[in-house]
């Protein structure tokens, strides 16, 4: 196949196109940001969303699979499984709620808790190399940027 330099022009000119779209590069960072987090995950027992839930529900204390998926911008129906595959782990359990019986709230159990304490380490690290990478003024635009762009799509 021969390629002219006017079609290598054009087809680069074609892809400064598409690395110039913010939600592409975000897109991209995110995809990242995931693969590197699944890999820190490797030999814990748990996906990264499994980790995702364990978090909130850390955070959040005994909460329900709506909440979760509220608060993850998730599928209720992948947050519902799972919490099944973590229960079946015994990282959470299930349990009714007190206003509404037929509403369950899933709560980390302790060796939820005792899992999320061997992770946390690695995790708080990327943050603080992220931290130290943008510096103080970039992280503040960066976090004021990312809220306004949040409340511009979920409008």
């Amino acid at each position: 196949m021969h390629f002219s330099a006017k079609t290598l022009e054009d087809q680069l000119e074609r892809v400064r196109a598409l690395e110039s779209r913010l939600t592409f590069r975000l897109s991209i960072l995110s995809k990242f940001l995931d693969q590197q987090a699944q890999a820190m995950l490797e030999g814990s027992g748990v996906n990264l969303t499994g980790y995702r839930i364990l978090n909130v529900i850390n955070t959040l204390g005994g909460t329900s699979i709506s909440d979760i998926s509220r608060f993850c911008a998730m599928d209720r129906a992948q947050v519902s499984r799972s919490a099944t595959e973590l229960e079946r782990q015994g990282l959470v359990t299930f349990k009714e709620d007190a206003v509404s019986k037929r509403k369950k709230l899933v709560e980390i159990s302790s060796a939820g808790n005792a899992l999320l304490e061997t992770i946390k380490p690695a995790f708080l690290e990327r943050n603080e190399k992220l931290d130290e990478l943008l510096g103080p003024e970039r992280k503040a635009a960066l976090t004021e940027a990312i809220n306004l762009m949040t409340e511009h799509v979920t409008r």
